[in-house]
């Protein structure tokens, strides 16, 4: 390998290694602003409850996951019903 072929190398992956921070920082910041949506939704989606709104459109508005959502629900006094057990498929 020549000290061109070198020098080319390490200024590619200095290169990369540029892009993989400016896309790792950006992403840290995407998910402390996600963080921080995270408690003003929770109130949200509780006071739509609250009001009479479908649980289920509530929770495919807020794009979070059904644990997360009745957690909510859950934390904030609303009667949540036990969760289901898995039926087995195949079973008898």
């Amino acid at each position: 390998m020549t000290n061109d072929d070198r020098v080319l190398r390490e200024e590619q992956q200095a290169a990369a290694l540029r892009e993989v921070a400016d896309l790792g920082r950006r992403r840290a910041e995407l998910l402390r602003q996600a963080d921080e949506l995270l408690k003003p939704l929770g109130a949200a989606a509780v006071n739509a409850v609250r009001v009479g709104s479908p649980r289920r459109r509530t929770q495919d508005l807020a794009q979070v996951s059904p644990g997360v959502f009745y957690g909510w629900l859950q934390e904030a006094g609303i009667e949540v019903r036990p969760k289901r057990q898995a039926s087995r498929k195949g079973a008898g």
